[in-house]
């Protein structure tokens, strides 16, 4: 008689196979859909995951101590994070949603760029006026470049060429050359310059200057200044904080901090279209890869609003940790 001590009842499948596909369904499954977006909450020290499909949150994750500048691998599978009071760049990893390294990242840690093949992480050292440039495969420091004081936002371009730092005591935009990690230029700008951002051609940054109300714009290929737009609000102190720019580079959008809106600006006329009225003390923002919604995280108000980009209207509001302050999204699209 054949022993079937080893073969299920259901098709005489061997139980060695079914507890295999039973263990494929209790892991989670990573499939095409919308993307994640993650949220950095600087004042309890975690990264709040949602859902872009449903805007809807799916998970808290714990990490280092006050984390501010968010960004991803550009496989999507590492979340990296400036931990300002460890001086270090925490690593998540997005399928098991734990903290699995730490990088040493010089001293205060404000926000960072990744290059465009994930090799380099370039960030800004606020404390120290530096920019710490270090490779993500061995962890090492290799290259600490002066730049100007209390540096925060940190853009790379497109291609890799080009990394903006952004010092908001000199009021100044250091220009790294990525090609011999040097310092080869250094642009005036508004009062406390905030954050840059690329269009997606490289041919344009934006860079917000909180006190000086304005964002401006330079031509990347000479690195001055080609035009300035001025953000006002009646009865509103305008203070021009996040920037980001529409995939097919039509629009560029600035958050407003305590005036509390997001200011959409046309890229060809360089003219503000319209606000839009978000949560408080609005600072991060990211868009989806199809550039459909708007997310903003909102420092004062403990959330992020979710803005139509074409109808310019907020849809949803999704509950964070305490101080949000970074946002990234996922353009892999991985489930």
């Amino acid at each position: 008689m054949e022993d079937r001590s080893s073969f299920s009842r259901v098709g005489l499948m061997p139980i060695g196979e079914i507890l295999s596909l039973t263990g494929l369904l209790l892991t989670p499954l990573v499939t095409a859909g919308e993307p994640f977006a993650y949220v950095s909450n600087e004042y309890d020290d975690t990264v709040t995951v949602f859902d872009t499909a449903a805007d809807e949150v799916v998970a808290t994750i714990n990490v280092g101590d006050r984390p501010r500048g968010i960004g991803l691998s550009p496989d999507g599978r590492k979340l990296y994070l400036a931990l300002g009071n460890e001086d270090s760049i925490g690593v998540v990893d997005t399928v098991s949603r734990e903290m699995v390294e730490r990088l040493p990242a010089g001293s205060d840690p404000e926000a960072f760029a990744l290059s465009p093949d994930g090799k380099r992480l370039y960030i800004s050292n606020e404390d120290a006026n530096t920019a710490t440039v270090i490779d993500t495969a061995s962890g090492k420091a290799l290259a600490t470049l002066p730049v100007g004081v209390e540096p925060e936002g940190v853009a790379v371009s497109p291609d890799g060429r080009w990394v903006y730092v952004t010092s908001e005591s000199t009021n100044t935009v250091s220009v790294i050359d990525t090609h011999k990690n040097e310092v080869i230029d250094t642009i005036l700008v508004g009062s406390r310059p905030r954050a840059a951002a690329f269009s997606p051609d490289g041919r344009r940054a934006y860079v917000s200057a909180e006190i000086g109300g304005v964002v401006s714009v330079i031509e990347v290929d000479r690195h001055e200044i080609m035009g300035e737009i001025r953000l006002s609000i009646p009865g509103e102190f305008v203070r021009p904080m996040g920037v980001v720019v529409s995939p097919d580079g039509s629009r560029v959008y600035v958050s407003t901090g305590r005036a509390n809106h997001v200011a959409i600006i046309d890229n060809a006329s360089l003219e503000v279209l319209r606000y839009v009225a978000v949560g408080e003390r609005v600072w991060g923002l990211a868009l989806t890869p199809d550039g459909k919604k708007l997310y903003t995280a909102n420092g004062g108000s403990h959330n992020v609003s979710v803005i139509n980009t074409d109808t310019s209207e907020v849809t949803a509001t999704i509950p964070t940790g305490k101080g949000p302050w970074g946002i990234v999204i996922d353009t892999h699209h991985e489930k």
